[in-house]
């Protein structure tokens, strides 16, 4: 539960157009925009010194936090859960793939992979078990 609990706080960190005062975004969303941060993770020209397993293995934990939103979306009573998140996923693609070539650089980002990293592992999906 400590990682649901800083979500506000990266949330509003990360969502640029989010006062203090907004409601935080459902738990798909944050599953969703981790998908992204770690696609972006795994672009060999934002990450540098990253062998090809890395990047796999980002790919592979990208999808992985995509099916967990999907999930999510679904528990939540959203309508059509994979339409629901594909219709954030192309914004949320863009601004990560935007912020890759300085990803581990700026404070809100690793934010980001830090909350991801918690939710990762309460979720399940990290670590990476081979």
């Amino acid at each position: 539960m400590t990682a649901i609990r800083l979500a506000p706080a990266v949330v509003a960190a990360g969502f640029p157009a989010l006062a203090e005062t907004a409601p935080e975004p459902p738990l798909w969303a944050l599953l969703a925009e981790c998908s992204a941060v770690f696609e972006a993770v795994g672009q060999a020209d934002g990450y540098a010194g990253t062998t090809e397993q890395q990047r796999s293995d980002a790919a592979f934990v990208a999808a992985s936090f995509l099916t967990e939103a999907e999930k999510e979306a679904a528990a939540a009573g959203q309508a059509d859960p994979k339409a629901d998140v594909a219709s954030i996923m192309g914004y949320l693609r863009e601004r990560w793939s935007n912020r890759s070539e300085k990803l581990l650089a700026l404070p809100s980002n690793m934010k980001w992979i830090d909350y991801c990293g918690a939710l990762g592992r309460q979720r399940g999906i990290l670590p990476l078990r081979q």
